[in-house]
């Protein structure tokens, strides 16, 4: 029996429609979904579904903490006791301290119009009274904090349709690694047909990836965190060369003159021009020029920045200067072109999704900062004094910054649950741990990351031990909360998926179900099309209703100049590396991190250039510690030129394991043998969006044998 499904992983695909070949209720293979184009295809993380549906390393009945926080010392227990035992230390905790008392740990780690992990988690403790929220994302924080001071209300329609690509003369992919990391499922088919089109691709990245090895692309490694002072330099190139269009510029936006008074260096502060940008970021001053002239010359361009050029220090101005390129060179808004943009940013088709209960009064506390608000609380200047977590379909513990100081934090609270299919560092940590789902045992809708569609998929297979789907564990416990109405409102989970199907633009329902895929009748939307072509009668909802690349509200807001400027990084002695700790193309963060589990998806290897591992004494395959003041972690080398001197790279996403402390870290020495690149990230963040830094990390690297 073959039947529709999706992943529903928290990666740039999340929906891509596939459909399970399933025999006796045992999944067999996953293949792509007859019913859907032929760009819409999946990933081989899509393709693991069932190897993780049936790995021997999951959590198939409730667990109870016997020994210390981080040991793996647990005792199984019905789902009575563990229920009963959850929702009595909640309300304990609740009744003691209020509300803001328990944080909301849980992230879209599963995703769907009802089984999405952040949403029933938020609706259940909203349904409760309450709790405290995080704000931002580890995502892309930076981005989505700059983008609304840009286009305001409209910043949800920037961006744009994956069909685009193929109006498109040049393809500029700034720290975009998307035959990876992805950013969309139809995304990766489309760019290699604009390639095979004739379009020319621009790589912008510290390595060489898949991603330039098959678009044939041209590859300009540029050094972590810069990318900002790079975008001056080639506006500095089309503003002097006459290669750019300030009349288009000057229609659709406020402060163009001002941004490009600063590159001139009009503003005392002498040229943003190649020459300086060259010292500042890597790239060879005419490799510069032939960029910005290249860029300037062909039309349509579309310039498709990464989340990664945001991942950085000052990650803010990356994507206000990717908009003030393609406002400068016209491109903004046209068939073939972006507005610079998250390429994700549009409206998807109409389709009803499970309600959060919305409560504002929460407090909240930006992502990245929750291992310091857990361990400071109101003396520190936060809202709340935490002293429980629900955690569900996040293993933040692992992917949060400053490892060490995450699991102080975790050490520190009175109780902690989750929900998980394995038991991840997180989940190592929790006081109860509640047997999730597989995404194969669930029927749910599919919205994508991006793009003009949904997906469908059924309950291919049936629940494996006692594992529960999120929605009735959260259902169960609402009961014994006495919330059970408020949370479920009466309604089972195929009662809530017919609702949001009525409250669909879905023609067909039940042809919907069969197929697993719906495509709305637009593909190839341009975002801010009508604002391009005229923006008088379209205007943006900001101030002046244009874009805003430069206004009072920015300044106020965050006390920086107007328009965005080069902020470096500071510099930290003896450190010389700067590590990237970039998405692995074989896993969806965390899941299969775990060297030693069944689903394993990759050891931790830390990739080095040659001219910076002779210097070192590191050959092929030498363990290596890599470190800094926040600690140590450590991996098996790979010497590689793909990859720019200076810089060194360590997929995130492995499980911690700690050298000293069995029960977890202690106070002194931090140091990790599971090669979790967390361990060298910090809670600091990027101002003004306090967004997490996780690239450009100075780091020394040193072999051990």
């Amino acid at each position: 029996m073959i039947l529709p499904t999706f992943c529903g992983k928290d990666c740039g695909g999340n929906a891509c429609p596939l459909a399970v070949e399933v025999e006796s209720g045992r999944p067999i293979r996953i293949l792509k979904n007859s019913a859907a184009p032929a760009g819409l295809a999946g990933c081989r993380r899509g393709r693991d579904l069932p190897a993780f549906h049936l790995s021997p390393d999951r959590i198939l009945k409730p667990l109870i903490r016997v020994g210390d926080r981080g040991s793996r010392d647990f005792r199984a227990a019905s789902w009575d006791e563990a229920l009963d035992l959850t929702a009595r230390r909640l309300g304990d905790v609740r009744s003691r301290h209020g509300p803001g008392s328990v944080l909301n740990l849980s992230s879209s780690g599963s995703t769907g119009a009802l089984h999405d992990t952040q949403t029933l988690t938020t609706r259940f403790l909203n349904a409760a009274g309450g709790a405290t929220v995080l704000t931002g994302n580890y995502s892309n924080g930076a981005a989505r904090f700059a983008l609304p001071y840009l286009f305001g209300s409209d910043a949800k329609r920037s961006g744009f349709d994956p069909a685009n690509l193929r109006h498109a003369g040049l393809v500029i992919l700034w720290g975009a690694n998307i035959l990876e990391a992805r950013l969309g499922t139809e995304l990766p088919s489309r760019l290699l047909e604009a390639r095979r089109n004739g379009a020319r691709v621009i790589y912008i990245d510290p390595r060489y990836t898949e991603t330039a090895r098959r678009t044939d692309a041209w590859w300009i490694p540029v050094r972590p965190g810069t990318d900002a002072a790079l975008m001056l330099a080639v506006l500095y190139v089309l503003l002097s060369e006459g290669l750019a269009d300030p009349e288009f510029a000057r229609r659709h936006s406020r402060g163009f003159d001002e941004i490009a008074a600063y590159v001139l260096g009009r503003d005392g502060g002498g040229p943003r021009d190649p020459a300086w940008a060259e010292g500042v970021c890597g790239v060879h001053a005419e490799d510069i020029r032939r960029l910005a002239r290249e860029y300037g010359r062909t039309k349509p361009a579309l310039l498709l920045p990464g989340y990664s050029i945001q991942r950085v220090y000052a990650g803010e101005d990356p994507f206000r200067l990717s908009v003030a390129l393609q406002l400068a060179t016209g491109n903004f808004g046209r068939l073939g072109g972006s507005t610079g943009s998250i390429n994700n940013r549009l409206p998807g088709p109409k389709v009803g999704t499970l309600d959060e209960l919305s409560r504002p009064d929460n407090p909240g506390v930006p992502v990245l900062r929750w291992p310091d608000a857990i361990l400071e609380g109101r003396s520190g200047g936060y809202p709340s004094d935490i002293r429980a977590a629900y955690v569900c379909g996040s293993n933040f513990l692992n992917q949060g910054g400053d490892l060490a100081k995450s699991v102080r934090a975790f050490k520190a609270l009175e109780f902690a649950v989750c929900h998980e299919m394995f038991l991840t560092p997180t989940a190592r940590h929790c006081d109860v741990v509640l047997p999730a789902a597989s995404p194969l045992e669930k029927e749910d809708i599919g919205i994508p990351w991006a793009g003009n569609w949904l997906a469908y998929k059924k309950a291919a297979c049936p629940l494996k031990g006692s594992a529960r789907t999120d929605y009735d564990i959260f259902s169960d416990l609402a009961d014994r909360m006495g919330i059970g109405s408020v949370f479920t409102e009466g309604r089972s989970p195929r009662e809530w998926l017919d609702s949001f199907l009525k409250d669909s633009e879905v023609p067909d329902h039940d042809a919907f179900r069969e197929t697993g895929i719906y495509l709305a009748p637009e593909q190839e939307r341009t975002g801010l099309a009508d604002f391009a072509r005229d923006p008088a009668a379209h205007s943006l909802g900001t101030p002046s209703g244009l874009v805003e690349l430069s206004g009072e509200a920015w300044s106020r807001d965050t006390g920086l100049p107007p328009v965005p400027v080069w902020r470096p990084a500071a510099e930290e002695p003896g450190l010389p590396l700067l590590l990237i700790s970039p998405k692995s193309p074989l896993r969806t963060h965390s899941q299969g991190g775990d060297p030693k589990g069944s689903v394993s998806r990759g050891e931790a290897v830390l990739t080095i250039h040659p001219r910076d591992a002779v210097s070192r004494g590191i050959l092929p395959g030498s363990a290596v510690r890599i470190r800094n003041a926040r600690g140590a972690t450590r991996a098996s080398a790979e010497l590689s030129d793909s990859i720019l001197p200076g810089t060194v790279s360590l997929f995130e996403g492995a499980w911690y394991d700690p050298a000293t402390d069995p029960a977890g870290f202690g106070d002194a020495v931090s140091e990790d043998l599971g090669g979790s690149a967390n361990m060298l990230t910090g809670t600091e963040g990027s101002h003004p969006s306090t967004a997490c830094v996780m690239h450009g990390i100075p780091v020394e690297v040193e072999r051990i044998r």
